[in-house]
Order: structure tokens, then C-alpha cells, then sequence
């Protein structure tokens, strides 16, 4: 888990966001630079963590900017258990693959099966419960690439 300026999985010093993440628990993230994390968009957006505690940044509504005063705490170790937020396509069942839902483009997630995975998507788990459109549902993350 990441806690604001410290990390204990890599080397990154994660101080910048690149944009509101306030009420975001449960939202994908990518490694955008060194330093810099930002909402997945989309399904091609390379997984990094998922957000347990959202923040906004010491400049709200200028991004990139330094993580505001509230820390910002992420999933980010392979394998881990996770709280993830469903977006508002349609609800998932355990055992769904899961990526970020490209049509909302909030950092949540949709099944495969709502949202075919093409070439070049990253899957960034299975669901391990049910869970409907706007809920959350648990999800290990273990992150792949969609090969052509």
C-alpha cells in the first residue's frame, strides 16, 4: 500500500497526481512519469494500483500537482485483495475478468463481458463477488496484457 510520499514496493515517490481523486475508492491508477499517478481512462492505461483512500492535490483544479494534505493510499502489490468500484455499464459476477470501462473513462471497472477486451487492453483482475452497475465487488489484482 502506498501512503502519500512513500512506497514500500518501488523506488517511485508518488507526490503528484493528475487529477481529483477524492471519492475515488476503488478506482484504477497508472503510473503516468516517474512520480505521477492518474485515473485509467481506458483499457489500454497500464494498471499500477487501485485507490483505497482518495485525495484531491495541494492546487485543486490544477493537475499535475503535489498530493493535497490527506494522504493518498493505494493497492499496488500484485496479488493483493481489493475493493473495486463497477462503473455504470452493467453489474459483474465472480469470476469475471475485469478492466476499466472505456465508455465511462472514471477509472472504474466493467466485465469482459459487458466490454470485450481487444488487443493491447489490460485486464487487471477477476472479480471474486457480485456486484451491480455503481457498487463495489472484490477483485485480486493481477494485471495482463490482452495479446492479439
Amino acid at each position: 500500500m502506498a501512503l502519500g510520499a512513500t512506497t514500500y514496493k518501488t523506488p517511485n515517490i508518488i507526490n503528484l497526481i493528475g487529477s481529483d481523486m477524492t471519492s475515488k475508492e476503488g478506482c484504477g491508477v497508472y503510473l503516468y512519469g516517474a512520480n505521477e499517478v492518474k485515473l485509467a481512462t481506458a483499457g489500454g492505461d497500464r494498471p499500477y494500483a487501485v485507490i483505497v483512500t482518495g485525495t484531491d492535490s495541494l492546487t485543486p483544479g490544477t493537475y499535475p500537482s503535489l498530493i493535497g494534505d490527506a494522504s493518498l493510499e493505494m493497492v499496488d502489490q500484485l496479488g493483493c485483495v481489493v475493493q473495486v468500484l463497477i462503473s455504470s455499464a452493467a453489474g459483474v459476477v465472480a469470476g469475471d475478468f475485469l478492466l476499466i470501462d472505456n465508455t465511462d473513462a472514471d477509472g472504474t471497472f466493467t466485465s469482459v463481458s459487458n466490454q470485450p477486451a481487444a488487443a493491447v487492453d489490460f485486464v487487471w483482475g477477476m472479480a471474486l463477488t457480485e456486484a451491480n452497475s455503481g457498487e463495489q465487488c472484490l477483485m485480486r489484482f493481477q494485471p495482463y496484457l490482452v495479446q492479439a
